[in-house]
């Protein structure tokens, strides 16, 4: 009977942290991200080699609200590259092509309440 009172307290504070500050749990690429009230950025810098690089983010999930931001960028620049806004269920695949060089992939998440999954890579077309 202890133990489950203070799991309950444990959930309750979980909760009561989530609900007044945000929380996020998860660690991307290997598992999904869970979002309550999250509002945050997550900078990954990615280097392209090669001829006919670019740079693959694969995103999916669901938000119930709140959005979700893709941005793709020269490392040390300050114009995006590629920016994408993502609300509600999504899933996609973005290649942006790239010349060698670091890239910046910006993930921006504003009062996000669901769950993301996302990865990301620097590969070269091969046809």
């Amino acid at each position: 009977m202890r133990t489950l009172l203070i799991l309950a307290l444990i959930a309750g504070g979980v909760y009561f942290y989530a609900e007044r500050f945000g929380l996020a749990v998860g660690y991307a690429p290997f598992t999904p991200v869970f979002y309550w009230n999250y509002s945050g950025e997550v900078r990954n810098q990615v280097r392209a080699t090669g001829i006919r690089a670019f740079v693959k983010v694969t995103v999916s999930g669901e938000l119930r609200q709140g959005s979700f931001e893709v941005e793709i960028r020269r490392s040390g620049q300050n114009n995006p590259g590629l920016v994408k806004r993502y609300r509600g269920r999504f899933s996609e695949e973005i290649r942006y092509p790239v010349e060698a060089n670091l890239y910046d992939v910006i993930f921006r998440i504003k009062d996000a309440r669901g769950q993301v999954r996302m990865d990301w890579v620097a590969t070269r077309n091969e046809f």
